[in-house]
């Protein structure tokens, strides 16, 4: 799957917190595939599992009281009520070259109209996540859409649903006063 291709080479190695981490269904997580490739993961979700390694709380105001090198987002904020202090705290969990990768539905994508998902709060096109996250201190490295979360489609499904999902990949943007880092 593209997603988990993408966000595997990304966290291999590194100190990872993957926010909403419970509510997969038991034939696919993200959390496992984090997990194989991650040398340190850490999750938060407001549902509470049990699951070793993930605590229960809320990403718009949960310290963890460290930084981490990559957070994961994968579907979560279109879920989030408040997703600018989301995105503020992710960013103050981070250490300063780190990235959050962040995955959510296409709001432009034709099922969003038809089957609309009564858990989201806001949906999210290119531009309005581009916006969001640029007001939010990050700056997008990369940006694609991809045909979701599904383990298999039928090839002929696949450009009708090329644009389903959108990934971001992205750093911080230096705060006013700080100079960037040298040699990224």
């Amino acid at each position: 799957m593209i997603r988990e291709a993408v966000i595997r080479d990304l966290v291999r190695g590194k100190k990872v917190l993957d926010v909403g981490s419970v509510g997969q269904t038991a034939s696919y997580s993200l959390w496992s595939v984090l997990k194989e490739s991650a040398s340190e993961l850490v999750g938060i979700d407001v549902a509470g599992s049990g699951m070793e390694g993930v605590v229960c709380g809320n990403m718009e105001t949960y310290d963890f009281k460290r930084k981490f090198d990559v957070v994961v987002a994968g579907d979560v904020i279109e879920h989030v009520e408040n997703q600018g202090l989301f995105l503020d705290n992710v960013r103050r969990h981070m250490v300063d070259d780190g990235i959050l990768i962040l995955t959510t539905p296409n709001a432009k994508w034709w099922t969003v109209f038809l089957r609309p998902n009564a858990t989201h709060v806001l949906w999210h096109d290119e531009y309005t996540l581009r916006r969001l996250l640029d007001v939010h201190g990050f700056r997008v490295d990369r940006l694609f859409f991809y045909p979701g979360n599904k383990r298999s489609y039928l090839p002929l499904l696949l450009p009708f649903i090329i644009r389903q999902s959108i990934l971001a990949v992205c750093s911080k943007k230096p705060q006013a006063g700080k100079r960037p880092r040298r040699g990224r």
